[in-house]
């Protein structure tokens, strides 16, 4: 199995404490009893979002000691005042990108992470969600990031901005929340894959004191979601696993098994979300021929 969406420095139920032992020296206990866990469970590649204290990339050192395909931007990149602060750092415009992407190669990323707009609003249900970089910031971030031969994860949500960042040519939508059918139809087109993150909203709707009275919202912007999943498989589109366990209610190792069962819900087949997940997550993790044999090496031994 393979989960293109995690983050290895949070642990999907307290935000506060799990930054403040992301700074001390037993995080690198936790994210070896994090990585024994996932491999445990059949899951043996992953791929983080990142965070500001550069906690993946000490996570991807520990991955390589305990046989696990590990995958790290370094840091995130967002719009300096916008939302982002705990993925990554901030930049002004391209010339502080270009500063910042100097430092994430000397770091060796293995692909970008791009903030390209704000979180889903429980509060209200409304798909007017900032956009941070205007198009031809976005278009050179991506052009420089493809001629260094580094593949773009892009955090996005609205139709505007899932449109955007699919002129520019990102590698991979994440979330993608209020997607509407046209811009399905152009992931389709241009070969870009959507990992959806059903978990976080999913996995609230279950039942939880913190957001019981956001729970008509969530439901709702859940429930649309599924629906443009399916419609999305049905047309087409490279659809991969991303749980986006660490953040709230989504667990590590338990929540690549819950991204499962609600893709189930959206109309696609477990045999063929299993299928997908690994076909396409190689994709999405953009894994290597030696990579890619040990994937299919452990998921025969896992079945």
């Amino acid at each position: 199995m393979i989960d293109c969406h995690i983050h290895i420095s949070l642990d999907g139920v307290d935000f506060k404490k799990a930054r403040e032992l992301s700074k001390t020296e037993e995080i690198g206990k936790i994210i070896r009893k994090k990585f024994k866990e996932y491999k445990k469970m059949g899951i043996y590649v992953l791929r983080d979002g990142g965070d500001d204290g550069e906690i993946s990339s000490i996570a991807r050192k520990i991955a390589k000691e305990e046989k696990i395909i590990f995958k790290s931007p370094v840091k995130a990149v967002y719009k300096e005042g916008r939302y982002g602060k705990f993925l990554g750092s901030s930049v002004r415009d391209v010339d502080d990108f270009k500063n910042l992407f100097d430092y994430l190669k000397s770091q060796k990323l293995d692909h970008l992470k791009i903030v390209l707009s704000g979180l889903v609003d429980f509060n209200k249900y409304t798909d007017n969600i900032d956009i941070f970089f205007n198009k031809k910031e976005l278009e050179y971030i991506v052009n420089i990031s493809k001629y260094n031969g580094i593949p773009v994860m892009a955090h996005v949500n609205s139709s505007y901005g899932i449109d955007m960042a699919i002129e520019c040519g990102v590698d991979t939508i994440e979330h993608g929340y209020f997607i509407k059918e046209r811009e399905i139809y152009k992931m389709a087109e241009k070969n870009i894959i959507w990992v959806p993150t059903l978990s976080p909203l999913g996995n609230l709707i279950k039942g939880d004191n913190k957001f019981k009275n956001c729970s008509n919202v969530i439901d709702r912007v859940y429930k649309e979601h599924l629906d443009s999943v399916g419609l999305g498989y049905s047309l087409g589109v490279k659809i991969a696993l991303g749980s986006d366990s660490g953040c709230y209610k989504v667990r590590h190792v338990q929540g690549t098994f819950d991204e499962v069962n609600h893709l189930i819900k959206s109309g696609i087949k477990k045999e063929d979300v299993i299928n997908m997940a690994i076909e396409n997550g190689i994709k999405a993790c953009n894994l290597n021929s030696d990579e890619i044999k040990y994937v299919y090496q452990n998921n025969k031994r896992c079945l």
